[in-house]
């Protein structure tokens, strides 16, 4: 099993403190860790650490991947930053990731792939490893994707709405815009819906597959075996998510409930939400943590970026 990491996010949500050269996947919001080395830590315990692979746009961002994953494993190698070569949308970005999967790592098409953001918070790490290891054990040749099983009438997310039951997954039936609270509230009672996560899985063979049946012009860049020629199709392609390219479209989209206490960290309210859940819980383990350390701490980092 190999895994890709995105990293090319603007993280403009958090503004100011992640910023066009500081987003907020390199910034520690939670831990002493940023947030991508929390996600890159939290793979490597399913998979060896050469398995894992990060696509960003831009040297810059590049080499801050690179110095953020070398100190947390020693052995990271620049071969695994796949660099784009035009900052477009999540679907060209991971088709051109599996491309790189398939022609230098010369990884096998059927072998399951995980596609992941980099920058979200998970609460509950054995329970997501789990979640994981469940999808990418049973995705075979479905596109598998992790719905988040809604905990309130959230406007800030996209849902998907579960279909027919199988063994350990459910059909995606559709997919919704982030609706206004009042559909969410009918969404969170139907008990029918669960949040996209953006994280998916698949093996290399049925993504091209489905792209080339729902996105052939990017199907084509993938496919092309000339470093040279994929770059020029490459950058004429259209900036367009993996949601709008093919999961909408497609029928071989399976959903994973997942419910390890995640957050996109889409807005200081969601990151103090955080930290005063993380407060708490240190709180239980120990009763000697000052009270409203971290909220006091994240209102001062908001207040120093504001005098910049």
């Amino acid at each position: 099993m190999h895994a890709i990491i995105l990293c090319g996010g603007s993280g403009t949500r958090l503004w100011p403190l992640s910023r066009e050269k500081t987003p907020k996947q390199f910034l520690s919001l939670y831990s002493k860790r940023s947030l991508l080395q929390e996600t890159f830590l939290r793979m490597r315990e399913i998979m060896p650490a050469e398995n894992i692979f990060f696509s960003t746009y831009g040297k810059v961002s590049a080499e801050k991947v690179f110095q953020q994953i070398k100190q947390v494993e020693s052995e990271i190698k620049k071969e695994q930053i796949i660099l784009e070569s035009e900052k477009l949308n999540t679907a060209p970005a991971i088709a051109g990731a599996v491309r790189y999967l398939l022609q230098k790592s010369k990884i096998n098409k059927d072998e399951p792939i995980i596609v992941l953001p980099s920058d979200h918070y998970i609460g509950n790490k054995n329970e997501y490893l789990k979640t994981v290891k469940k999808a990418m054990e049973n995705t075979k040749d479905n596109v598998g994707t992790i719905g988040i099983v809604p905990t309130g009438p959230e406007t800030g997310y996209g849902y998907i709405k579960k279909g027919k039951q199988e063994q350990g997954y459910f059909r995606a039936e559709k997919f919704k815009e982030k609706p206004d609270k009042i559909r969410a509230k009918k969404y969170l009672k139907s008990g029918d819906y669960v949040w996209n996560s953006g994280m998916y899985i698949f093996n290399a063979k049925t993504f091209l597959g489905e792209l080339s049946k729902y996105a052939p012009k990017i199907y084509q860049a993938a496919i092309l075996r000339n470093n040279k020629d994929f770059l020029q199709k490459f950058k004429k392609l259209e900036s367009i998510s993996i949601d709008y390219a093919v999961s909408e479209k497609s029928d071989k989209v399976i959903i994973f409930e997942g419910d390890f206490e995640w957050n996109d960290i889409g807005s200081f309210d969601s990151l103090s939400e955080i930290l005063a859940g993380n407060q708490e819980k240190s709180r239980r383990q120990q009763q000697s943590i000052p009270p409203d350390q971290n909220l006091q701490s994240l209102e001062n980092k908001q207040k120093n970026y504001q005098q910049r």
